[in-house]
């Protein structure tokens, strides 16, 4: 499931977010999310408040009109300090550092820096 993050005013593209793996056979009440922003979005806490509202919507029972999520997970390569804040931010905890865990943009291996946040 993916949303388009736009400027309220003008309607710009400002980012994206994307909750997925939901449908995991193994927990089939997870979930991850996966976000970028555009360079002119970055430092307005647009992303952040864009995760959370995915966070509320995945956490809210089916019967509510939500998801009905209870456990969801993000990762981030370790050196990704602003992509790690926004985690943060919207109130992940982080669980994990992974060595050698994923390619980033250049084609290099980097840590991975797993977070998670549980429903209640």
């Amino acid at each position: 499931i993916a949303w388009t993050v736009a400027d309220r005013s003008d309607d710009r593209l400002l980012g994206h977010v994307a909750l997925f793996d939901i449908d995991r056979q193994d927990a089939p009440t997870d979930g991850e999310i996966g976000y970028w922003a555009h360079p002119d979005a970055r430092g307005r806490g647009v992303t952040t408040e864009a995760v959370r509202l995915v966070v509320g919507h995945a956490f809210t029972p089916v019967a509510d009109g939500g998801l009905g999520r209870t456990r969801l997970q993000i990762g981030a390569a370790w050196g990704n300090a602003a992509s790690r804040h926004v985690a943060e931010a919207a109130g992940f905890t982080l669980v994990g550092h992974f060595h050698r865990d994923g390619l980033v943009g250049d084609g290099t291996l980097d840590d991975g820096a797993w977070y998670e946040l549980l429903d209640g």
